[in-house]
């Protein structure tokens, strides 16, 4: 049991140096609010980028894009396309083993093939949508302002009733908004009257010492997470889920799918040993290694705002790596070998 704790410990240790430098980017960016950073990231070299850097054998930049997609600094696509690219402990695995490259190339040019497919597939559908819910936008401005306008010449008109009858209510309004205008916060934000210690706990606070407590945030629940699918991964073995996986034939897509969809890396060893030892087809390989993304799912459903688009994010993984795996299975295999 006490290997369970270790393993959890150094599979977070892992995600943390890539955590934290990005926690302090996304916090420059933040308040920098650099436009070509955040359009470069969004563009439409995006999904290509985050294929890239997915393929990469470790699950950090999953948690990175996490963190990034959160804040929405980054599109779906990206998204999307870090998720099925991340290989997590697959490629060692494969490298390390008797398999050969023969094993290891399908699988690994599937995976960004596939990846550059659904981010680009989502990237143009996203931008799609904004396109046609732009003119709507648009018409509700033009009705807001028309409202505003409207409001504004009652105001007008209550001003002026109220001015000439000298009532105090106007110079009650004034001073409280004069006392919001220029309390400590507001000057400590726009920086025209705080003090030289003020800015500087400012400094600290927005680009050190905030950064520094999310990533230890994030961090403690991704290794308690480890630490709980490392204890169920323990008790019931990853033999015996090898096992259960094997004997499921055609539908071994469906259940690598689902093992797969564990925030852990145990989830890529057991689907990528079964694979190599030919306990799994292609398919099946395929579906749980693209649907794999390491801890970033567990990253995404707590510090993703909207539970509606988490579920959305991995009802999409799930059911286009299934479906790519039972397509797979469908055709000879020896068109991959």
């Amino acid at each position: 049991m006490g290997e369970v704790f270790l393993d959890a410990f150094i599979d977070t240790l892992k995600v943390l140096p890539f955590l934290l430098i990005m926690n302090f980017i996304i916090e420059i960016l933040e308040y920098k609010s650099n436009v070509k950073v955040q359009k470069a990231l969004s563009g439409g070299f995006a999904p290509l980028i985050g294929t890239a850097v997915g393929i990469v054998p470790q699950c950090g930049f999953s948690v990175v894009a996490t963190e990034l997609y959160a804040k929405r600094k980054i599109a779906l696509g990206t998204l999307l396309a870090v998720y099925v690219a991340t290989s997590d402990e697959a490629l060692p695995i494969m490298l390390s083993s008797y398999a050969g490259v023969t094993k290891i190339l399908p699988v690994i040019i599937i995976k960004i093939i596939f990846a550059l497919a659904v981010g680009y597939v989502a990237f143009a559908v996203q931008t799609l949508m904004q396109k046609r819910s732009k003119p709507v936008a648009e018409n509700a401005a033009v009705a807001v302002h028309s409202d505003e306008h409207e409001n504004a010449h009652e105001h007008e008109h209550e001003h002026d009733h109220d001015h000439e009858h000298g009532d105090e209510h106007g110079e009650e309004k004034l001073h409280i908004h004069g006392c919001h205008h220029h309390s400590i916060d507001e000057d400590e934000w726009d920086g025209k009257n705080a003090t030289k210690k003020q800015k500087a706990k400012r400094v600290f606070d927005l680009y050190i010492k905030h950064p520094l407590l999310h990533t230890a945030t994030v961090i403690f629940f991704i290794f308690i997470v480890n630490v709980i699918f490392g204890v169920a991964v323990y008790y019931v073995g990853e033999k015996r889920i090898a096992e259960f996986i094997g004997s499921t034939g055609y539908f071994q897509p469906l259940l690598a799918g689902l093992v797969g969809l564990i925030p852990n890396c145990a989830a890529s060893v057991v689907v990528t040993e079964l694979y190599v030892v030919g306990g799994l087809s292609l398919g099946g390989a395929v579906a749980g290694l693209c649907v794999s993304a390491g801890i970033g799912y567990a990253v995404l459903a707590k510090q993703n705002k909207s539970i509606k688009n988490t579920v959305l994010v991995i009802s999409i993984m799930y059911v286009a790596s299934v479906a790519l795996g039972m397509i797979i299975n469908a055709i000879p295999q020896s068109i991959f070998f």
